[in-house]
């Protein structure tokens, strides 16, 4: 019997390996393989067009499985002068809720039916005497006069050191020294509405000053340490019928409580001591004394422009930083006293359309911007101070964002801590683009209105024109933080 020819068989060359193989480079080598495994992925596509031929007949959407009959949609509201804001307390996500008190509503944008201006109770704290016709005199008197609005009156005073007086006698007890407070009430520069933050003193036997390296101040031990004292100080508050909405946030951590009569807001953290930014802040604002009504007027105009951004709320600390930097940048251009308005549309046009804070750092010490050119290697050999080193960390954390696909962060607002050159203190604000569109746009509304400005008028405002805001919600919340002491005096006359 013949032999049958064996059947020719085809090699198929098999995938190169070895050529996907970088003998000196594991980087090179592993994105190799990447780039091939990509390249063999095959992705089934289910086409949403019907076959030919198909014929599919028309149900009504009445006859639909799970139809439901579409609820009547409520009648129109009737037009009311007082119009509706949201609370300082920004109520939307639980998790970025306590990034947004931080910047507790002043206003929103929502004008007056009355008024395509919206309102302006500041004009009430304003003296005949500074109403001059020139429109940066004017100006500036406008935003003194939103400073004094926006300040705690005495009454609100009152009642905020009676929170703290109240929160003292319930914490003795577990506390072996009183809690510190912090945040802008440590150095006057919060509004009459701000959260009450508190710190309470917690020594780490294990972080001596004697020592060069510290363990981390929040490692697992700490913050379990933490965990547990504030645990108690919220059994402690859940005793006490003065204060409601007691939250334990582990995420910091921190406690969260509402003040019933009041309505303020108590935030309590844990730590070796009160952060150090805030006496640097405390310094900056006995230096430069503008910086008080320059940050009040900055917050409510961002106020009112986050509710055309989705609540583009920023953190009051980075807001107070950005001024600063600006002021220092400008230290001495100034002069004389009518300058809040001149400094203000300065400061709107430098962040809004003279650098694009998305690609740069802002630095206060020294102040400045910091770009990718602080990446480039020290070639000099001398040491780098440690600003330089901190500002390349920065700038290095940004770019790698970016590469790695997050432009949130790769774009968002970096200004380097004073106090810890590799800490960023604006990271968490990634809306800055939208911030500064609007600081632009505000720019340009109020220079049109300095130039077209005629005058003072009964219920003229320069201010207005860039703001349009409604302070309904900020005037509610004033009377009842006074609510109690007007009680008392009702009760006293009687």
């Amino acid at each position: 019997m013949p032999r049958l020819p064996l059947p020719r068989i085809r090699s198929v060359p098999s995938r190169a390996k070895d050529s996907d193989v970088f003998t000196n480079s594991l980087s090179k080598t592993l994105e190799a393989h990447r780039s091939s495994n990509r390249a063999s992925l095959i992705r089934k596509v289910y086409s949403r067009d019907p076959s030919p031929g198909l014929f599919r007949p028309y149900i009504p959407p009445e006859n639909r499985a799970g139809y439901q009959t579409p609820v009547p949609p409520p009648p129109a509201p009737v037009p009311a002068p007082i119009i509706k804001l949201h609370d300082s307390v920004k109520s939307i996500p639980e998790k970025p809720q306590a990034k947004a008190d931080q910047l507790s509503g002043i206003c929103r944008a929502d004008p007056s039916i009355y008024d395509p201006l919206g309102q302006k109770p500041w004009l009430r704290y304003m003296q005949p005497s500074e109403a001059t016709g020139d429109a940066f005199a004017y100006l500036d008197a406008e935003i003194r006069a939103l400073n004094s609005y926006l300040s705690p009156s005495p009454d609100e005073q009152k009642q905020t050191d009676r929170i703290y007086e109240e929160l003292d006698s319930l914490l003795v007890a577990i506390l072996s020294s009183p809690p510190e407070c912090i945040g802008l009430r440590s150095i006057g520069l919060a509004p009459a509405h701000s959260a009450i933050e508190l710190i309470l003193p917690f020594r780490d036997t294990q972080r001596s000053p004697d020592q060069v390296r510290k363990p981390s101040a929040s490692r697992p031990q700490i913050r379990r340490a933490h965990m547990g004292l504030l645990e108690r100080v919220k059994s402690a508050l859940m005793r006490s019928p003065a204060f409601s909405n007691i939250t334990l946030v582990k995420y910091g951590p921190c406690l969260e409580a509402r003040h019933k009569s009041t309505g303020l807001k108590v935030r309590i953290t844990c730590g070796e001591h009160a952060p150090a930014i805030f006496e640097y802040l405390q310094d900056y604002l006995i230096e430069y004394p503008a910086l008080r009504p320059l940050f009040l007027a900055s917050r409510a105009l961002i106020e009112a422009c986050s509710t055309r951004f989705n609540h583009m709320h920023i953190d009051s600390n980075a807001l107070v930083l950005l001024l600063v930097a600006f002021l220092k940048m400008n230290h001495g251009r100034f002069t004389g006293l009518p300058t809040l308005g001149h400094q203000w549309m300065a400061f709107m046009k430098l962040y809004g359309s003279d650098v694009d804070l998305s690609s740069v750092g802002v630095a206060l010490d020294p102040p400045g911007f910091f770009g990718n050119g602080v990446l480039r290697a020290n070639e000099s050999g001398d040491a780098e101070p440690a600003y330089l080193r901190g500002q390349r960390s920065l700038m290095r954390a940004k770019l790698t964002a970016k590469a790695q696909g997050n432009l949130q962060l790769g774009q968002s607002l970096c200004i380097q801590d004073p106090t810890h050159f590799m800490q960023d203190l604006g990271r968490s604000f990634t809306r800055t683009k939208d911030m500064q569109s609007e600081l632009k746009a505000a720019h340009e509304q109020l220079s049109e209105a300095c130039e077209q400005w005629e005058g003072p008028s009964d219920d003229a405002s320069i201010l207005a024109t860039a703001l349009r805001a409604n302070f309904d919600s900020f005037e509610k919340r004033r009377r009842q933080i006074t609510h109690g002491l007007r009680a008392e005096a009702e009760e006293a006359g009687q």
